[in-house]
């Protein structure tokens, strides 16, 4: 789930969008949005990027180092 995938449709947010709003210091899914806009319009995809924060924080916690999200290249 992590890296690909739209997040928000509305505004065209990756998964990779709310990643890097998480690295930048979002701790939930309503700050998360804000960062990167997901969730600002219908809010139809908020439970997502609630999710993928903390999933994404979850595993950087128990790695302790910054998930990396960047797209294959």
């Amino acid at each position: 789930m992590e890296g690909s995938g739209r997040a928000c449709t509305c505004q065209r947010v990756g998964h990779g969008r709310c990643l890097e709003a998480c690295d930048a210091g979002a701790e939930r899914g309503e700050e998360g949005g804000r960062a990167c806009g997901a969730g600002t319009s219908c809010g139809g995809c908020r439970p997502l990027v609630e999710d993928l924060i903390r999933v994404h924080r979850r595993a950087a916690a128990s790695s302790g180092e910054p998930q990396s999200h960047a797209p294959a290249a």
